[in-house]
């Protein structure tokens, strides 16, 4: 899963559980945010 190669071996420093949009924000060191939610039932996730 190259997607997730940005923080593989990266410490979580916060987490945001709901976030502004309803979904769950991760905060990774080096400034790396990942941001997920469900959308139609699926789980999307995305880098920001």
């Amino acid at each position: 899963m190259e997607k997730f190669d940005a923080i593989k071996m990266l410490e979580l420093v916060k987490v945001e559980d709901p976030d502004s949009d309803g979904g769950l924000t991760l905060f990774f060191q080096e400034d790396k945010t990942l941001k997920i939610k469900v959308v139609d039932g699926k789980l999307v996730s995305e880098f920001v």
